[in-house]
């Protein structure tokens, strides 16, 4: 008797799943090996391309690098390539103009577009190709931009080894001397330089670089300036941004009240003794907070060199200085300058006070029995070496940008 199929049997037999498994394998098989085939023929594109925007933004970076050479090459340096920083709004002449090629090797090279700012700054902006842009092959450029800047040279511009933009005060058996040393191209300097009055008394002698070794003479003195006179020796914010970044790196920055003697000393290099806040002192003094600003106390045996301090010593307000220690270098105040050094202590290199608030006047006072000395010394006044001597890139203004 022949057996009836139920529809519990129909439902529940297996016969023929493992052909319609293996059919959905192989198109699932097939559409993976499809992929990787679409994946073999563009993953070599996509690679020449990461490769060539690689090339670009290199070749864009020596761009950058070319524009820092050239700015701190004379202009009329020997084999060219040389430039002067351009006027304000002006854009540089070939090849630094932004339409010139300027190939390195076969891979391409770049344009380099030089404008100029202040007299201390300039911006650029370079585009790396690979390959030329005039190539007929797949070309990829990227652009790159910064801001150089280079620091007011203020040991060349300051006319005095110790200039105060304000009243200075010169007593005891003081010596300030603004007779050459150190090289002579930072040109001649007066001993004592205000915008108010100097005075001094027959004990202390000023000397400057009028060809005679006389002190206290009209030439040693320069007093009654106009302010706009300490303009060319004055650091910009930017210059005081670059500096205080400086600081931080070499871990000589600090802020507010401090006192540099036997159990805080000071290590070479640029110091940045800056506000409390961090902010840079305003000009206009309505918007001053003279309770915000640095306050420096240097005594005792302050440095960590045994030879004394070497380099740049920035304070965003005032600065005392008391006892026998030698600083070699520039020294530069926001607010007061005071020395009442003794016999054993000097300054050499420049010494600069913008009494910015310009109420307190500065001063040289020696004690009895001792002196104070500042000598002005063209090499130390640079920083003894550890301030940057040409163009650099400005922290924070590199930028790779788009068309």
């Amino acid at each position: 008797m022949a057996r009836v199929r139920t529809a519990r049997s129909s439902l529940t037999d297996e016969r023929g799943l493992a052909l319609a498994s293996a059919l959905i394998a192989l198109m699932i098989l097939s559409s993976l090996m499809l992929a990787f085939a679409l994946l073999a023929q563009t993953e070599p594109v996509i690679a020449a391309n990461h490769a060539r925007v690689a090339q670009a933004r290199t070749f864009a970076e020596s761009g950058l690098e070319r524009g820092v050479w050239a700015l701190n090459q004379p202009s009329g340096a020997p084999g060219g390539g040389g430039l002067a920083v351009p006027g304000a709004n002006v854009v540089a002449a070939a090849p630094y103009d932004g339409q010139t090629f300027i190939r390195i090797n076969s891979a391409g090279g770049f344009t380099l577009k030089i404008t100029g700012s202040t007299p201390t700054e300039a911006l650029i902006e370079a585009v790396g190709w690979t390959p030329a842009p005039a190539a007929a092959e797949t070309k990829a450029h990227r652009k790159v931009t910064a801001t150089l800047q280079r620091l007011t040279d203020v040991a060349r511009n300051a006319p005095c080894a110790l200039c105060v933009k304000g009243t200075l005060a010169v007593s005891g058996r003081s010596t300030i001397d603004g007779r050459p040393s150190g090289g002579s191209s930072c040109g001649n300097k007066a001993g004592a330089g205000a915008l108010h009055s100097i005075t001094g008394n027959t004990t202390s002698s000023i000397y400057g670089a009028d060809g005679n070794d006389t002190p206290n003479e009209t030439a040693d003195v320069v007093q009654d300036q106009p302010a706009s006179s300490f303009d060319a020796f004055t650091f910009t914010t930017a210059d005081l941004d670059a500096l205080k970044a400086l600081a931080k790196a070499n871990g000589t920055y600090y802020t507010g009240r401090v006192t540099f003697d036997d159990a805080n000393r000071l290590a070479n290099g640029i110091v940045f003794v800056d506000t409390a806040s961090g902010n840079t002192i305003p000009p206009d003094p309505s918007q001053q907070n003279p309770s915000d600003f640095a306050s420096v106390d240097i005594r005792g045996t302050p440095f960590v060199d045994p030879t004394g301090f070497h380099g740049v010593l920035v304070v965003n307000g005032g600065l005392g200085i008391t006892g026998g220690m030698i600083l070699h270098g520039l020294v530069y105040a926001l607010g007061e300058f005071n020395d009442t050094g003794s016999a054993s202590g000097s300054i050499n290199g420049l010494v600069i006070s913008q009494n910015i608030r310009d109420t307190i006047p500065s001063s040289v006072d020696s004690t009895a029995g001792s002196n104070s000395t500042i000598t002005f010394d063209c090499t130390d006044a640079r920083g003894a070496g550890y301030l940057p001597s040409g163009w650099f890139l400005r922290a924070g203004t590199y930028k790779e940008v788009g068309d």
